[in-house]
């Protein structure tokens, strides 16, 4: 009776899930008054994230293909730590990784910060595509707070890629 018990709210529990479960993305873009080499210089430079990103508040590793790193967003007790694998890097044009929160298949995420060459500038764009079980109206909120985050961190990168100090 007991094992029938658990059967039932396990598989009550993975019917909300799906029922609540819908894949979702983010994106934000600015244009900046700078080649995309210059961009390339600020989002490509891991070491110098806590001298001026907001969001992203720390990254250890370099942006290389295939390699573990570690992403830490906000500071103090509110920070979350991350390590993602980086998926792509054509320098000037693309970075890419993916994370996890807890174990892949939860809530995972692939970020993407994309650099179009245009006329006078560069068009920064950057995405996350969120997936997994948890993904949908539970994460509503966090979805939300990692749009506003993309804006503000693409505001940052705007003013050290147009400031004369890169």
């Amino acid at each position: 009776m007991l094992l029938k018990g658990i059967v039932v709210s396990v598989v009550g529990a993975m019917g909300a899930l799906f029922l609540l479960h819908a894949d979702s993305s983010v994106h934000a873009d600015v244009l900046i008054n700078r080649s995309p080499a210059d961009v390339w210089k600020v989002v490509s430079n891991s070491v110098a994230y806590p001298d001026w990103n907001p969001f992203i508040t720390r990254v250890d590793g370099d942006f290389k293909e295939g390699s573990t790193i570690r992403i830490v967003l906000g500071t103090g007790s509110n920070s979350m730590v991350f390590r993602p694998t980086v998926l792509l890097v054509r320098p000037e044009q693309d970075l890419c990784w993916r994370g996890s929160v807890w174990i892949r298949g939860i809530f995972d995420g692939t970020h993407c910060i994309h650099l179009t060459a245009i006329s006078g500038g560069t068009h920064l764009e950057q995405t996350e595509s969120f997936t997994g079980l948890l993904v949908g109206r539970l994460t509503k909120d966090v979805i939300e707070e990692t749009r506003r985050n993309f804006l503000a961190m693409n505001a940052a990168v705007k003013q050290r890629a147009e400031s004369k100090a890169l």
